[in-house]
């Protein structure tokens, strides 16, 4: 079987599972429609100019949140392995955002940003920093004895060390925060649509939920699927250019 075929194995088998319940009558079809019937509904939402603009404005939101999220997170992260005292300052501060539920936010956030484009970019940004920080400050702090020897060796100084040895050496764990804060990015954007938007692909699920058109959700539901893998082929290409050596490493040190 070609390599390209294998993820759409799961793909099918959970496709012929959905369709073998709708057909069962376990669930009502007017709860849960047949493959076909969410296939015709993505069919005409794509044909529809309505849904590009949502789309795009929902993608835009999530990406503008994530880079945002991951200057800042990143940033928190190299002062804090530059500087132990930062570290402990942000430790239970990261516990606990860490476990609050950004959707929480948006009522607040109402009041405090309004309804533009302020909203969106706190909402999304907190759902995606907390991640990216853990990860990098994880790799970070866990650069090889060895390449800091060599570093002080070289003449290197601390900031120096951090930024030519211990950053490009983190980069692998730290590109794996940003793939999971950026499926945490996109569910925020979604909610926030949801809750406090007029547009986007969250607003179009809501109206759709909420005027019973159950095949039309369903099949927004899937572009919403689609876009996490989207923007994790984005970020994984991303990570591919930049850290791509540790791979090449990796591959020469097994042969």
């Amino acid at each position: 079987m070609p390599a390209w075929t294998r993820p759409l194995v799961g793909l099918v088998g959970f496709l012929l599972l959905w369709q073998a319940v709708v057909l069962l009558g376990t669930v009502p079809q007017a709860y849960l429609p047949g493959v076909p019937a969410v296939a015709k509904a993505l069919w005409d939402e794509v044909g529809a100019a309505e849904f590009w603009i949502g789309e795009a404005l929902t993608l835009a939101r999530a990406i503008a949140g994530l880079l945002l999220a991951t200057a800042t997170g990143v940033g928190a992260a190299l002062l804090a392995a530059r500087w132990r005292v930062v570290e402990r300052a942000l430790s239970p501060l990261v516990q606990v955002m860490l476990s609050l539920p950004p959707a929480a936010l948006v009522p607040l956030s109402i009041f405090a940003l309004g309804l533009g484009l302020g909203l969106f970019a706190f909402i999304i940004w907190f759902a995606a920093v907390w991640n990216i920080y853990v990860n990098a400050n994880n790799a970070l702090g866990a650069s090889e004895p060895v390449q800091l020897h060599v570093a002080r060796m070289l003449g290197y100084g601390p900031w120096e060390t951090l930024l030519r040895i211990r950053l490009p050496a983190a980069l692998p764990e730290i590109f794996t925060g940003i793939r999971v804060a950026a499926a945490g990015s996109l569910m925020a954007a979604v909610a926030a649509e949801m809750l406090a938007g007029k547009d986007g692909l969250g607003f179009m699920l809501y109206d759709t939920a909420f005027s019973l058109r159950i095949p039309e959700m369903f099949a927004l539901l899937t572009v919403a699927g689609l876009n996490g893998v989207l923007l994790n082929a984005l970020i994984v290409r991303l990570r591919r250019r930049l850290a791509g050596w540790h791979d090449d490493l990796a591959d020469l040190a097994q042969g």
